[in-house]
Protein backbone atom coordinates (compact mmCIF):
# COMPACT_ATOMS: atom_id res chain seq x y z
CA UNK A 1 0.00 0.00 0.00
CA UNK A 2 1.60 3.34 -1.03
CA UNK A 3 1.51 6.40 1.12
CA UNK A 4 -0.71 8.18 -1.03
CA UNK A 5 -3.38 5.27 0.02
CA UNK A 6 -3.08 6.33 3.20
CA UNK A 7 -5.16 8.36 5.64
CA UNK A 8 -3.88 11.17 7.09
CA UNK A 9 -4.66 12.40 10.69
CA UNK A 10 -6.72 15.49 11.66
CA UNK A 11 -7.79 17.18 14.33
CA UNK A 12 -11.06 16.94 15.52
CA UNK A 13 -11.92 20.58 14.59
CA UNK A 14 -11.30 19.54 10.87
CA UNK A 15 -13.35 16.38 11.13
CA UNK A 16 -16.25 18.23 13.09
CA UNK A 17 -16.37 20.98 10.80
CA UNK A 18 -17.35 18.51 8.21
CA UNK A 19 -19.34 15.72 10.32
CA UNK A 20 -22.91 17.44 11.85
CA UNK A 21 -24.51 13.66 12.19
CA UNK A 22 -22.99 12.40 15.38
CA UNK A 23 -26.35 10.49 17.59
CA UNK A 24 -25.63 11.76 21.43
CA UNK A 25 -26.63 8.46 22.57
CA UNK A 26 -23.22 6.67 20.92
CA UNK A 27 -21.33 8.81 23.81
CA UNK A 28 -22.94 7.41 26.73
CA UNK A 29 -21.27 4.33 25.49
CA UNK A 30 -17.76 5.06 23.29
CA UNK A 31 -15.66 7.71 22.49
CA UNK A 32 -14.16 9.16 19.22
CA UNK A 33 -10.24 9.47 19.75
CA UNK A 34 -8.78 10.07 16.41
CA UNK A 35 -9.57 11.21 13.28
CA UNK A 36 -8.60 10.90 9.29
CA UNK A 37 -9.15 12.31 5.89
CA UNK A 38 -8.42 10.96 2.43
CA UNK A 39 -8.43 12.80 -0.43
CA UNK A 40 -7.82 12.52 -3.99
CA UNK A 41 -9.06 14.14 -7.21
CA UNK A 42 -11.85 15.59 -5.45
CA UNK A 43 -13.23 12.82 -3.49
CA UNK A 44 -13.12 12.93 -0.09
CA UNK A 45 -13.23 10.06 2.68
CA UNK A 46 -13.30 10.76 6.32
CA UNK A 47 -12.78 8.30 9.26
CA UNK A 48 -13.08 8.37 12.94
CA UNK A 49 -11.58 5.88 15.06
CA UNK A 50 -14.24 4.74 18.25
CA UNK A 51 -13.13 3.04 21.53
CA UNK A 52 -16.03 1.01 22.50
CA UNK A 53 -16.08 1.30 26.61
CA UNK A 54 -17.83 -1.58 27.15
CA UNK A 55 -16.46 -4.41 25.06
CA UNK A 56 -13.19 -2.24 25.35
CA UNK A 57 -12.50 -2.56 21.40
CA UNK A 58 -11.22 0.19 18.57
CA UNK A 59 -13.65 0.39 15.91
CA UNK A 60 -13.86 2.64 12.71
CA UNK A 61 -16.20 4.92 11.23
CA UNK A 62 -15.86 5.28 7.53
CA UNK A 63 -17.71 8.34 5.89
CA UNK A 64 -18.51 9.71 2.40
CA UNK A 65 -20.14 12.53 0.69
CA UNK A 66 -24.08 11.70 -0.10
CA UNK A 67 -26.04 12.88 -2.77
CA UNK A 68 -26.72 16.26 -0.87
CA UNK A 69 -22.84 16.20 0.32
CA UNK A 70 -23.80 15.24 4.11
CA UNK A 71 -20.42 12.81 5.17
CA UNK A 72 -22.51 9.64 6.09
CA UNK A 73 -21.33 6.32 6.88
CA UNK A 74 -20.15 3.73 4.12
CA UNK A 75 -18.41 1.57 5.91
CA UNK A 76 -17.62 0.39 9.79
CA UNK A 77 -14.89 -1.92 10.56
CA UNK A 78 -15.48 -3.43 13.92
CA UNK A 79 -14.23 -4.96 16.90
CA UNK A 80 -10.30 -4.88 16.72
CA UNK A 81 -8.49 -5.32 20.00
CA UNK A 82 -5.04 -3.40 18.74
CA UNK A 83 -5.14 0.18 17.01
CA UNK A 84 -2.17 -0.60 14.86
CA UNK A 85 -4.55 -3.48 13.31
CA UNK A 86 -7.67 -1.65 12.65
CA UNK A 87 -5.44 1.44 11.42
CA UNK A 88 -4.34 -1.27 8.22
CA UNK A 89 -7.25 -2.12 8.00
CA UNK A 90 -8.84 0.80 7.12
CA UNK A 91 -6.00 1.75 4.81
CA UNK A 92 -6.60 -1.54 2.44
CA UNK A 93 -10.62 -0.47 2.59
CA UNK A 94 -9.57 2.54 0.56
CA UNK A 95 -9.42 1.37 -2.92
CA UNK A 96 -12.68 -0.50 -2.31
CA UNK A 97 -14.28 2.10 -0.55
CA UNK A 98 -13.21 5.22 -4.37
CA UNK A 99 -14.92 1.78 -6.58
CA UNK A 100 -18.28 2.90 -4.97
CA UNK A 101 -18.11 6.62 -5.53
CA UNK A 102 -19.84 8.60 -8.18
CA UNK A 103 -18.41 11.82 -9.04
CA UNK A 104 -17.33 11.85 -5.71
CA UNK A 105 -20.37 11.10 -3.56
CA UNK A 106 -21.88 7.82 -2.32
CA UNK A 107 -25.51 7.46 -2.98
CA UNK A 108 -27.51 6.31 0.80
CA UNK A 109 -31.01 6.18 -1.34
CA UNK A 110 -32.79 8.66 1.07
CA UNK A 111 -31.50 12.17 -0.38
CA UNK A 112 -33.31 15.21 -1.15
CA UNK A 113 -33.50 16.36 -4.79
CA UNK A 114 -30.78 18.67 -4.28
CA UNK A 115 -27.76 19.46 -1.70
CA UNK A 116 -28.64 22.87 0.90
CA UNK A 117 -26.01 25.15 -1.28
CA UNK A 118 -26.37 27.86 0.76
CA UNK A 119 -24.02 29.96 -1.44
CA UNK A 120 -26.10 29.51 -4.86
CA UNK A 121 -29.01 32.09 -4.84
CA UNK A 122 -31.00 33.43 -7.63
CA UNK A 123 -31.09 36.87 -5.75
CA UNK A 124 -29.65 39.38 -8.49
CA UNK A 125 -25.81 40.17 -7.93
CA UNK A 126 -26.58 43.55 -7.40
CA UNK A 127 -29.22 42.69 -4.97
CA UNK A 128 -26.97 40.96 -2.65
CA UNK A 129 -25.78 41.97 0.88
CA UNK A 130 -22.40 43.17 1.92
CA UNK A 131 -21.71 40.26 3.72
CA UNK A 132 -22.27 37.67 1.07
CA UNK A 133 -20.13 39.83 -1.38
CA UNK A 134 -17.38 39.59 1.63
CA UNK A 135 -17.38 35.92 2.17
CA UNK A 136 -17.30 35.30 -1.40
CA UNK A 137 -15.36 37.66 -2.65
CA UNK A 138 -13.17 38.90 0.28
CA UNK A 139 -10.11 36.11 1.06
CA UNK A 140 -9.76 37.35 4.48
CA UNK A 141 -13.08 35.64 4.51
CA UNK A 142 -12.65 32.66 2.97
CA UNK A 143 -12.52 29.96 6.64
CA UNK A 144 -16.02 31.49 7.40
CA UNK A 145 -17.39 30.57 4.10
CA UNK A 146 -15.92 27.07 3.96
CA UNK A 147 -17.48 26.65 7.60
CA UNK A 148 -20.63 27.92 6.54
CA UNK A 149 -20.77 26.02 3.34
CA UNK A 150 -20.51 22.72 5.13
CA UNK A 151 -22.42 23.10 7.97
CA UNK A 152 -25.32 24.60 5.78
CA UNK A 153 -25.74 21.11 4.15
CA UNK A 154 -27.05 19.65 7.26
CA UNK A 155 -29.58 22.58 7.80
CA UNK A 156 -33.06 21.75 7.27
CA UNK A 157 -34.86 24.80 5.63
CA UNK A 158 -38.86 24.02 6.82
CA UNK A 159 -39.83 28.17 5.13
CA UNK A 160 -37.79 27.63 1.48
CA UNK A 161 -36.95 30.60 1.48
CA UNK A 162 -33.53 30.94 3.86
CA UNK A 163 -31.12 30.81 0.97
CA UNK A 164 -33.16 34.04 -0.57
CA UNK A 165 -33.02 35.62 2.75
CA UNK A 166 -29.69 35.11 3.36
CA UNK A 167 -28.49 36.64 -0.11
CA UNK A 168 -30.75 39.46 0.45
CA UNK A 169 -31.89 41.86 3.52
CA UNK A 170 -31.96 39.25 5.89
CA UNK A 171 -28.68 38.28 6.11
CA UNK A 172 -27.67 38.44 10.27
CA UNK A 173 -31.17 36.74 11.36
CA UNK A 174 -30.10 33.73 9.01
CA UNK A 175 -26.75 33.70 10.32
CA UNK A 176 -28.15 33.11 14.23
CA UNK A 177 -30.05 30.81 12.92
CA UNK A 178 -26.94 28.95 11.34
CA UNK A 179 -25.17 29.73 14.39
CA UNK A 180 -27.67 28.51 16.48
CA UNK A 181 -27.57 25.23 14.84
CA UNK A 182 -23.99 24.62 15.65
CA UNK A 183 -24.28 25.32 19.26
CA UNK A 184 -27.54 22.81 19.96
CA UNK A 185 -25.29 20.40 17.94
CA UNK A 186 -22.49 21.14 20.24
CA UNK A 187 -24.50 20.89 23.09
CA UNK A 188 -25.59 17.27 22.54
CA UNK A 189 -29.41 18.39 21.76
CA UNK A 190 -31.01 16.66 18.98
CA UNK A 191 -33.09 19.37 16.63
CA UNK A 192 -36.10 18.60 14.84
CA UNK A 193 -36.49 21.80 11.78
CA UNK A 194 -39.52 20.03 10.50
CA UNK A 195 -41.75 22.62 11.37
CA UNK A 196 -42.20 26.14 10.36
CA UNK A 197 -42.71 27.43 14.15
CA UNK A 198 -40.71 27.93 16.30
CA UNK A 199 -37.37 27.49 14.69
CA UNK A 200 -35.93 24.79 16.72
CA UNK A 201 -37.78 21.91 18.83
CA UNK A 202 -34.88 20.42 20.43
CA UNK A 203 -34.50 16.72 22.87
CA UNK A 204 -32.38 15.47 25.58
CA UNK A 205 -32.56 12.75 27.68
CA UNK A 206 -36.15 13.09 26.72
CA UNK A 207 -36.75 16.52 27.21
CA UNK A 208 -37.74 18.58 24.31
CA UNK A 209 -37.88 22.39 24.45
CA UNK A 210 -38.87 24.88 21.65
CA UNK A 211 -36.92 28.26 20.64
CA UNK A 212 -37.27 31.23 19.10
CA UNK A 213 -34.87 32.99 17.19
CA UNK A 214 -35.10 36.66 17.05
CA UNK A 215 -31.99 39.12 16.41
CA UNK A 216 -31.75 42.87 16.68
CA UNK A 217 -31.48 44.68 13.34
CA UNK A 218 -28.07 46.26 12.15
CA UNK A 219 -28.40 50.30 12.01
CA UNK A 220 -24.78 50.86 10.96
CA UNK A 221 -22.88 50.89 7.56
CA UNK A 222 -20.63 47.71 8.30
CA UNK A 223 -18.19 48.70 5.75
CA UNK A 224 -18.04 52.33 7.76
CA UNK A 225 -14.31 52.57 9.34
CA UNK A 226 -14.12 53.44 13.18
CA UNK A 227 -11.50 54.23 15.09
CA UNK A 228 -12.21 53.03 18.81
CA UNK A 229 -11.25 55.57 21.13
CA UNK A 230 -12.57 57.14 24.30
CA UNK A 231 -15.66 58.83 22.42
CA UNK A 232 -16.65 56.04 20.45
CA UNK A 233 -16.50 53.67 23.88
CA UNK A 234 -18.55 56.41 25.60
CA UNK A 235 -21.07 56.57 23.13
CA UNK A 236 -21.04 52.79 22.86
CA UNK A 237 -21.94 52.54 26.54
CA UNK A 238 -24.72 55.38 26.16
CA UNK A 239 -26.02 53.13 23.79
CA UNK A 240 -26.14 49.80 25.87
CA UNK A 241 -27.74 51.96 28.69
CA UNK A 242 -29.66 53.91 26.98
CA UNK A 243 -31.19 52.73 23.80
CA UNK A 244 -30.65 48.50 23.70
CA UNK A 245 -33.43 48.44 26.57
CA UNK A 246 -36.21 49.77 24.02
CA UNK A 247 -34.55 46.95 21.03
CA UNK A 248 -35.05 43.89 23.43
CA UNK A 249 -38.17 44.84 24.82
CA UNK A 250 -39.74 45.39 20.98
CA UNK A 251 -37.96 42.29 19.84
CA UNK A 252 -39.55 40.37 22.86
CA UNK A 253 -42.83 41.69 23.04
CA UNK A 254 -43.28 41.27 19.67
CA UNK A 255 -42.48 37.32 20.14
CA UNK A 256 -44.59 37.08 23.05
CA UNK A 257 -47.97 38.45 21.61
CA UNK A 258 -47.14 36.74 18.17
CA UNK A 259 -49.68 34.28 17.04
CA UNK A 260 -48.25 32.43 14.02
CA UNK A 261 -50.19 31.79 11.05
CA UNK A 262 -52.22 29.09 10.62
CA UNK A 263 -52.96 27.96 14.02
CA UNK A 264 -52.85 31.61 15.24
CA UNK A 265 -51.76 30.89 18.74
CA UNK A 266 -48.89 31.43 20.67
CA UNK A 267 -45.72 29.65 20.47
CA UNK A 268 -46.07 27.55 23.49
CA UNK A 269 -49.58 26.43 22.36
CA UNK A 270 -48.94 24.66 18.86
CA UNK A 271 -49.61 21.27 19.59
CA UNK A 272 -45.78 19.91 19.40
CA UNK A 273 -44.50 22.67 22.10
CA UNK A 274 -47.65 22.47 24.26
CA UNK A 275 -46.41 21.69 28.37
CA UNK A 276 -43.10 22.46 27.10
CA UNK A 277 -40.45 24.86 28.40
CA UNK A 278 -40.35 27.84 25.51
CA UNK A 279 -37.28 29.94 25.30
CA UNK A 280 -36.25 32.98 22.79
CA UNK A 281 -32.89 33.05 21.78
CA UNK A 282 -31.13 36.73 20.80
CA UNK A 283 -28.47 38.00 18.98
CA UNK A 284 -27.76 41.91 18.91
CA UNK A 285 -26.15 43.46 15.86
CA UNK A 286 -27.27 46.76 16.38
CA UNK A 287 -23.58 48.43 16.31
CA UNK A 288 -20.30 47.49 15.90
CA UNK A 289 -19.64 45.84 19.49
CA UNK A 290 -22.62 46.60 21.29
CA UNK A 291 -23.07 42.43 21.35
CA UNK A 292 -20.33 42.35 23.56
CA UNK A 293 -21.90 44.87 26.56
CA UNK A 294 -25.84 44.35 25.48
CA UNK A 295 -26.31 41.56 28.23
CA UNK A 296 -26.58 44.09 31.10
CA UNK A 297 -29.05 46.15 29.04
CA UNK A 298 -31.00 42.82 28.56
CA UNK A 299 -30.63 41.81 32.25
CA UNK A 300 -31.87 45.11 33.37
CA UNK A 301 -34.91 44.98 31.28
CA UNK A 302 -35.72 41.34 32.04
CA UNK A 303 -35.64 41.67 35.73
CA UNK A 304 -36.43 45.21 36.93
CA UNK A 305 -32.81 46.18 37.39
CA UNK A 306 -30.88 49.62 37.41
CA UNK A 307 -27.37 48.63 35.17
CA UNK A 308 -24.79 50.75 36.90
CA UNK A 309 -26.47 51.28 40.80
CA UNK A 310 -28.37 47.54 40.63
CA UNK A 311 -31.77 49.07 42.34
CA UNK A 312 -35.01 48.41 41.53
CA UNK A 313 -36.49 49.96 38.90
CA UNK A 314 -39.68 50.49 37.31
CA UNK A 315 -39.49 51.29 33.44
CA UNK A 316 -36.42 52.22 31.12
CA UNK A 317 -36.33 56.35 29.76
CA UNK A 318 -34.76 57.89 26.55
CA UNK A 319 -34.92 61.16 25.90
CA UNK A 320 -39.02 61.69 25.77
CA UNK A 321 -39.67 57.65 25.84
CA UNK A 322 -40.30 55.46 28.49
CA UNK A 323 -41.47 51.50 28.68
CA UNK A 324 -42.12 49.66 31.80
CA UNK A 325 -39.42 46.99 33.31
CA UNK A 326 -39.19 44.05 34.72
CA UNK A 327 -40.58 41.72 31.53
CA UNK A 328 -40.58 38.26 33.88
CA UNK A 329 -42.63 40.15 36.77
CA UNK A 330 -45.49 40.79 33.30
CA UNK A 331 -48.03 37.49 34.17
CA UNK A 332 -48.40 37.09 30.35
CA UNK A 333 -44.80 36.42 29.85
CA UNK A 334 -44.91 33.38 31.98
CA UNK A 335 -44.86 31.05 29.35
CA UNK A 336 -41.17 32.51 27.99
CA UNK A 337 -38.79 30.10 30.29
CA UNK A 338 -36.00 31.84 29.48
CA UNK A 339 -33.80 34.44 27.79
CA UNK A 340 -31.02 33.06 25.70
CA UNK A 341 -28.44 36.11 24.62
CA UNK A 342 -25.63 35.01 22.32
CA UNK A 343 -22.76 37.54 21.38
CA UNK A 344 -21.10 35.39 18.85
CA UNK A 345 -23.17 35.00 16.13
CA UNK A 346 -20.80 36.73 13.93
CA UNK A 347 -19.00 36.20 10.49
CA UNK A 348 -15.67 36.68 12.51
CA UNK A 349 -16.52 33.59 15.15
CA UNK A 350 -17.39 31.47 12.08
CA UNK A 351 -13.99 32.80 10.57
CA UNK A 352 -11.93 31.57 14.18
CA UNK A 353 -13.56 28.30 13.86
CA UNK A 354 -12.44 27.56 10.42
CA UNK A 355 -8.75 28.66 11.11
CA UNK A 356 -9.07 25.75 14.18
CA UNK A 357 -9.80 23.26 11.90
CA UNK A 358 -7.10 24.22 9.42
CA UNK A 359 -8.88 26.08 6.47
CA UNK A 360 -5.78 27.87 5.21
CA UNK A 361 -5.64 31.55 5.85
CA UNK A 362 -2.81 33.26 3.23
CA UNK A 363 -1.64 36.66 3.68
CA UNK A 364 -3.78 37.04 6.95
CA UNK A 365 -3.19 36.44 10.93
CA UNK A 366 -6.13 36.08 12.84
CA UNK A 367 -5.91 37.00 16.69
CA UNK A 368 -9.17 36.80 19.25
CA UNK A 369 -9.04 39.11 22.86
CA UNK A 370 -11.37 39.41 25.63
CA UNK A 371 -12.01 37.80 28.89
CA UNK A 372 -11.68 33.99 29.80
CA UNK A 373 -12.48 32.31 33.15
CA UNK A 374 -10.20 30.22 34.74
CA UNK A 375 -10.14 26.69 36.35
CA UNK A 376 -12.11 28.05 39.35
CA UNK A 377 -14.44 30.36 37.17
CA UNK A 378 -12.37 33.63 38.09
CA UNK A 379 -12.30 36.02 35.10
CA UNK A 380 -9.03 37.05 33.50
CA UNK A 381 -8.31 39.20 30.14
CA UNK A 382 -6.62 36.71 27.58
CA UNK A 383 -5.57 37.09 23.92
CA UNK A 384 -4.43 34.26 21.38
CA UNK A 385 -3.46 33.56 18.31
CA UNK A 386 -6.18 31.63 16.74
CA UNK A 387 -4.06 29.36 14.71
CA UNK A 388 -1.66 28.44 17.52
CA UNK A 389 -2.34 24.81 17.34
CA UNK A 390 -2.51 24.93 21.48
CA UNK A 391 -5.80 27.01 21.04
CA UNK A 392 -9.04 26.43 20.46
CA UNK A 393 -12.57 27.23 21.75
CA UNK A 394 -16.11 25.68 21.24
CA UNK A 395 -18.95 26.79 19.05
CA UNK A 396 -21.00 28.13 22.71
CA UNK A 397 -19.14 30.94 24.02
CA UNK A 398 -20.20 34.46 25.54
CA UNK A 399 -23.86 32.98 25.75
CA UNK A 400 -26.76 33.67 28.69
CA UNK A 401 -29.35 31.96 29.82
CA UNK A 402 -31.92 34.01 31.47
CA UNK A 403 -34.33 32.51 33.46
CA UNK A 404 -37.68 33.21 34.44
CA UNK A 405 -38.40 33.11 37.96
CA UNK A 406 -42.40 32.84 36.91
CA UNK A 407 -42.02 29.96 34.52
CA UNK A 408 -44.40 27.99 33.93
CA UNK A 409 -42.37 25.31 32.47
CA UNK A 410 -38.38 26.45 33.87
CA UNK A 411 -35.52 25.22 32.09
CA UNK A 412 -33.18 22.62 33.31
CA UNK A 413 -30.37 24.74 33.65
CA UNK A 414 -28.38 21.22 33.56
CA UNK A 415 -29.07 20.61 29.47
CA UNK A 416 -27.30 23.79 28.88
CA UNK A 417 -23.65 23.31 29.78
CA UNK A 418 -21.05 25.58 28.75
CA UNK A 419 -23.51 28.73 28.62
CA UNK A 420 -23.25 31.22 31.71
CA UNK A 421 -27.05 31.09 33.83
CA UNK A 422 -28.53 33.52 35.59
CA UNK A 423 -31.60 33.44 38.34
CA UNK A 424 -33.51 35.58 39.97
CA UNK A 425 -33.59 34.14 43.99
CA UNK A 426 -35.82 36.94 45.94
CA UNK A 427 -33.41 39.73 46.58
CA UNK A 428 -30.40 38.46 45.10
CA UNK A 429 -28.85 36.74 41.58
CA UNK A 430 -26.76 33.80 40.95
CA UNK A 431 -24.96 33.32 38.50
CA UNK A 432 -23.50 29.80 36.77
CA UNK A 433 -20.15 30.96 34.86
CA UNK A 434 -18.92 27.60 33.86
CA UNK A 435 -14.44 27.16 34.39
CA UNK A 436 -12.53 28.05 31.44
CA UNK A 437 -15.08 29.87 29.59
CA UNK A 438 -14.94 33.15 27.21
CA UNK A 439 -17.18 35.18 28.66
CA UNK A 440 -16.46 38.33 25.93
CA UNK A 441 -14.22 38.51 22.81
CA UNK A 442 -13.19 40.27 19.77
CA UNK A 443 -11.22 39.50 16.68
CA UNK A 444 -8.76 41.00 15.18
CA UNK A 445 -7.41 40.69 11.60
CA UNK A 446 -3.96 41.29 10.53
CA UNK A 447 -2.45 41.17 6.86
CA UNK A 448 0.64 39.71 6.77
CA UNK A 449 1.33 40.48 2.68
Amino acid sequence: MSESMNFKEINKEQFDMYFYGRSPYLKTFSQEIRWFKYEDNGIAILSTIVFCNIDKDFNAIVLGRDLNKKFRAINVLASFESMDELLHHLNNCIPKMLSQHYNGTFMQGDESREPFSLFLSKVPKEKRNIYIKMLLEDPTHFPAYIVLEELAYWFKDPDGIFIRDFHSESFNSRLFELYLNAVFYELDFEMNREYNQPDFLLSKFGEEISVEAVSIAETEDPLERKVVDEQQMDELREHVLKVMPFKFARSLLKKSRHRPEPAKVHYWELEHTKNKPFIIAMQDYSKRMSMAFSSEALHSYLYGIDIESGASIEQHTDKNRTIKSNFFATEQNNHISAVLLTTQATVPKFNRMGILAGVEANGFKIYVNGVKTDDNANPHPFSADVSDPNYNEPWCTAAYMYHNPNAVHPVDFRLFPNIIHVFQKNDHFEQLVPRNYITQSTTLVLKTK
